[in-house]
């Protein structure tokens, strides 16, 4: 599968996220670490922004980015063909759902594909798993985090483990 085509078809979900810290004045989401969240005016529902073959990224980037988006009231439906690495990081957010036909990739905490020493291994898979479901944060750490290639797990199973489905 050509990873340039997936990488353009991600562009749209990133794309919302900076249009809602435009509209919300969310500088953390447009990549300022130090700002805060500011709650949405009442009256006024925060839609959730719909993940499309998002194939992952910096996982400090995305837990940065998760956090304002849950101080916000921010929810994702995960609903393209495949959601890889940081993307999976998705999954705890309050209120997200996921498409039973999506499949997601799981994989070991790396630096760019190099391995990290084990002090930074450790920190960077409990960093992952703490956005995941408890069944799904136990299999990361116990098999998941090991994984040079991507551990395919269908939506139906990660639903199966937890997470809502999307109507």
């Amino acid at each position: 599968m050509n990873m340039n085509i997936l990488r353009a078809q991600a562009a749209p979900s990133r794309l919302h996220v900076l249009l809602l810290a435009a509209l919300l004045g969310l500088a953390a989401l447009a990549g300022a670490p130090q700002a805060k969240a500011q709650a949405v005016p009442a009256g006024y529902a925060v839609r959730p922004i719909v993940i499309r073959n998002d194939v992952g990224g910096d996982v400090g980037v995305r837990a940065n980015e998760i956090s304002a988006m849950r101080a916000s009231g921010q929810s994702v439906e995960i609903r393209g063909a495949v959601c890889y690495s940081s993307c999976t990081m998705f999954l705890a957010l309050p209120g997200s759902c996921v498409s039973r036909h999506t499949q997601f990739g799981f994989h070991r905490p790396s630096y760019y594909g190099t391995a990290l020493s084990p002090e930074k291994f450790e920190y960077w898979s409990q960093v992952i798993a703490a956005h995941y479901t408890t069944p799904l944060h136990d299999w990361y750490l116990r098999t998941g985090r090991y994984s040079t290639q991507l551990m395919m797990i269908s939506g139906a199973e990660i639903i199966r483990l937890g997470v809502p489905e999307c109507s």
